[in-house]
C-alpha cells in the first residue's frame, strides 16, 4: 500500500509504536510529516520515515482541526481493535 497525503497509517517503531497518525505531507519518497492531534497536533507534526511506518486503508481527507483529527483517529482505532 501507498503511503500518501491524508492516509492513516500505524507506527512501527519509536515512542510512537502502535499509535495511529494521518500524514499531513509527503516530503520526498523517505519522509513524511504525521500528527494525532493530541502529542503531535497539525501545527507541530512530527517528522517520519515511510519505513517506520505500516499503511492501512483508511484516508484522513476531510480533517481540518486537531479535535477532528483526535476523534477520527479514536474511532479508527477502536474498529481496528
Amino acid at each position: 500500500m501507498d503511503i500518501g497525503k491524508g492516509s492513516v497509517v500505524i507506527a512501527k517503531a519509536g515512542r510512537d509504536k502502535g499509535k495511529a497518525f494521518a500524514v499531513l505531507e509527503v516530503l520526498d519518497d523517505r519522509t513524511v510529516l504525521i500528527a494525532d492531534g493530541k502529542r503531535r497536533p497539525i501545527e507541530r507534526p512530527k517528522r517520519k520515515n515511510v519505513l517506520h511506518l505500516q499503511a492501512t486503508r483508511a484516508t484522513a481527507d476531510c480533517v481540518t482541526s486537531n479535535r477532528q483529527l483526535r476523534i477520527f483517529l479514536k474511532d479508527f482505532q477502536n474498529h481496528e481493535d
